[in-house]
């Protein structure tokens, strides 16, 4: 398959393109017809093809590369098929409803990915939908649910989505209380992670028991329950922040011991 020499993530309708052994194409193939092209971030080298048809290629959804991909790629590829998601998502104005046209070349020069209307003053910046998520701690002991939308049984950590006016501290104690009855204290801001499902950016927190007995919101969580750092069920994979706070909360301990020897 003949390409061309720069290096970009493919993304058609939130998927990426893959080679012949299932891996992200790294170069855009010729003739191809269709394609919109992003700059690449600040620090990366790999730039954005949009493409408005699948073409011959195979492709492959974010999820299914996560465990595969390095942190700094996921977090590139993270980047692309948010972009896609808005470029797709964003054909017409939401004020007048003019259908909007394609990126101005003047904009993406200056670094700034917007889409203009030619018709009335609205523009449109990517959507960013800043989210908690949040493990909680009872000593040795974690909280994990498994929600009722998940297929593979895994448990993981709470989250939940910022509301207007509130702060994330505060979207912290309302979520586990609407989840699983339960009242926190001590949050401890932990990282952050951008996750393109579509377009959420994750807050990770600590926070410790105060009190409460566990109460599921049954729309949301089919279970609940406190798990010993050294038997924990499926949890998610690697690669994702859920992954990295259940990590942290186990290597704390692990570390005690080491450091008591």
């Amino acid at each position: 398959m003949a390409t061309q020499a720069s290096s970009a993530w493919l993304v058609h309708a939130g998927q990426i393109a893959i080679d012949e052994q299932g891996d992200p194409l790294q170069k855009v193939p010729t003739g191809l017809s269709g394609i919109t092209y992003l700059p690449p971030a600040s620090g990366d080298k790999r730039s954005v093809a949009l493409l408005t048809e699948p073409h011959d290629l195979s492709w492959i959804s974010l999820r299914e590369c996560l465990a595969s991909l390095s942190e700094r790629n996921f977090q590139s590829a993270s980047r692309a098929v948010q972009l896609e998601h808005w470029w797709r998502n964003h054909r017409y104005c939401g004020a007048c409803g003019q259908a909007l046209g394609e990126l101005s070349p003047q904009d993406l020069s200056r670094g700034e990915l917007v889409l203009r209307c030619s018709a009335c003053p609205a523009h449109y910046y990517p959507k960013i939908s800043p989210c908690i998520i949040v493990l909680i701690t009872r000593g040795e002991w974690c909280l994990l649910a498994r929600h009722t939308r998940s297929k593979s049984g895994v448990y993981t950590t709470l989250a939940g989505f910022i509301e207007a006016g509130e702060t994330p501290e505060q979207t912290v104690e309302r979520e586990i209380y609407e989840e699983v009855g339960l009242q926190v204290s001590q949050l401890r801001y932990s990282s952050s992670q951008s996750w393109p499902f579509p377009g959420q950016l994750m807050l990770g927190f600590y926070a410790d028991y105060d009190v409460g007995d566990i109460r599921v919101q049954e729309d949301e969580i089919a279970d609940a329950r406190w798990y010993h750092y050294k038997n924990l069920p499926s949890i998610p994979p690697r690669g994702t922040i859920a992954r990295r706070l259940i990590d942290g909360f186990v290597s704390g301990f692990d570390q005690a011991l080491v450091s008591e020897d």
